[in-house]
């Protein structure tokens, strides 16, 4: 599972959860340009979402 460079970034979340996962690969055209990590992400969310991330189970 990735996301796009030019992805909006509520995306991030949504995808994590969905598919159960910490980290994301952030690709741009088919180059790798970085990798967003839960814990980065959680910092960055109001408190409700935060938590919703967080519970979410995961297995990356």
């Amino acid at each position: 599972m990735t996301i796009g460079a030019d992805d909006d970034v509520e995306e991030i979340p949504r995808t994590m959860t969905e598919h159960k996962v910490r980290r994301l690969p952030v690709i741009d055209g088919h180059g790798l340009v970085g990798v967003v990590a839960q814990a980065g992400v959680a910092r960055s969310l109001p408190g409700p979402e935060v938590g919703d991330l967080l519970r979410a189970p995961s297995t990356g």
